[in-house]
């Protein structure tokens, strides 16, 4: 009896461990759905943050796209803003860019597209100018983007491509983001990324130890930033005055009384135009002197005729005409934003004329930099070099490229998002949106600092 009653409490005890092991497990698996929970709430209302960042940022670019000095580096307007308490937790959100005055330190504000080089528009010379390239990458993407069929040199047509183990097929036209390049012959991470990993703008250690850690760099104490850095294939911008007014066409026979031109101004251009010229950008009426080939009314052929277009006029002249038909232009850089790095890419550049652009728009305000015309206007350079540069510029900004981390306090929860906003179409809009988180925290938070904006 007594080895019964041994099995009986032994079986009982089973049972008893068990059921124990049951409840624990059940308990288990219940608290790990509600950290779940609490966890992808959390993660939900990082991503909400995110976005309220955006959609402040989509404002403030409305109300004041053509300031500068309201978007490029404002802490009070991108900062650790204070959005809102869950009870549990505080959530704010921080714009975040790379800041080329001091590449140690990020700057809060975003970044105009139009500082950059336009893959999708750039000629050959200005492509060769852009780090890291080559004569064969050039032609390649040259091939990649172009309609037709008929290889460069050194590039690389569809042939190529099916040639491939995994055969795919190449666009033949714009670029859909600056990584695409990874699909055209040639082109590495290494070149399109540089050694900014997580893409935050500042060099981490990981970035500047050799090849001790990846990324691969060069350990030289300097961020590289990759053709991600110089160059973009979102910048366009419309084909209108400040005002917002269309602009008239030189070659087109527009109505050049409702661009302000002065009568001098206007019957210059009209002969010109009679006399079968044309115009290859409207800064070619700067001090223009025409001899007439034939007889223009009261005027005899071999008579001198002046455009009327001088300094003071410039301005006036490249805000309100055009050669370019259509609503929309594509593809120029923005004096007043590109670095000289850009700048020196573009036609008619070099690096101490990019150089000298830099540092003279330093020192002017923002009204004196509202057109094309103030190199010209400010005495930075001459009549002739003004006309070999300008046809590639703008001064006005459209697209905008911004980086937003939001975060909750105390739980640490994240999120990382990139964007590009355009400005240009009528209702502003997000062209291109894409997660970051993956990368890592970007910067480091400062808690005192979000606890005085709470």
């Amino acid at each position: 009896m007594s080895g019964r009653r041994g099995t009986v409490l032994v079986a009982v005890l089973v049972i008893i461990s068990l059921s124990a092991l049951a409840a624990a497990v059940l308990l288990y698996r219940a608290q790990a759905e509600v950290t779940a929970a609490v966890a992808a709430s959390r993660g939900q209302q990082a991503y909400s943050t995110a976005m309220t960042g955006l959609g402040r940022t989509m404002a403030v670019l409305a109300a004041a796209r053509g300031d500068q000095t309201i978007w490029a580096d404002n802490p009070e307007l991108f900062r650790a803003q204070w959005l809102c308490s869950d009870g549990a937790n505080d959530w704010f959100f921080t714009i975040y860019a790379y800041n080329p005055m001091d590449p140690e330190v990020l700057r809060n504000g975003v970044t105009d597209e139009s500082s950059k080089v336009n893959l999708s528009i750039a000629g050959l010379e200005t492509l060769l100018a852009l780090p890291g390239m080559t004569p064969e990458l050039a032609d390649a993407l040259m091939d990649y983007r172009d309609a037709d069929a008929n290889t460069r040199p050194e590039g690389a047509e569809q042939d190529y491509y099916d040639q491939l183990p995994f055969p795919y097929l190449i666009k033949n036209g714009p670029l859909g983001t600056v990584e695409e390049l990874l699909l055209v012959k040639g082109f590495t991470a290494p070149l399109v990324y540089g050694e900014d990993y997580n893409l935050n703008g500042l060099l981490e250690p990981n970035e500047d130890d050799g090849e001790a850690t990846f990324p691969p760099d060069n350990a030289d104490g300097l961020i590289d930033r990759g053709l991600l850095g110089v160059a973009t294939v979102w910048s366009y911008g419309r084909n209108v005055s400040i005002e917002g007014e269309p602009r008239v066409n030189l070659n087109a026979g527009g109505d050049l009384g409702s661009a302000g031109l002065s009568a001098q101004t206007q019957e210059f251009i009209q002969i010109y135009r009679q006399e079968g010229k044309s115009f290859k950008h409207p800064a070619d009426l700067l001090d223009l002197r025409y001899q007439l080939q034939k007889d223009q009314g009261k005027l005899k052929a071999g008579t001198w005729i002046e455009s009327g277009v001088g300094a003071s006029e410039l301005p006036e002249v490249v805000d309100r005409l055009t050669v370019q038909p259509g609503k929309i232009v594509f593809g120029k850089v923005n004096i007043n934003t590109a670095p000289a790095e850009v700048l020196a890419a573009m036609p008619g550049f070099d690096l101490d004329l990019a150089e000298q652009i830099v540092s003279a728009r330093e020192q002017l305000d923002a009204p004196a930099k509202e057109t094309i015309a103030w190199p010209y206007t400010e005495n930075v350079v001459s009549a002739d070099t003004f006309k070999a540069i300008v046809p590639a510029l703008t001064a006005r900004p459209w697209q905008f490229h911004v980086r937003c981390v939001a975060y909750g306090w105390p739980c640490g929860q994240y999120r990382v998002v990139e964007a590009i906003i355009d400005m240009a179409a009528e209702t502003p809009r997000i062209l291109y949106q894409r997660d970051l988180t993956r990368l890592g925290m970007p910067l480091a938070i400062d808690v005192e600092q979000e606890q005085m904006q709470r």
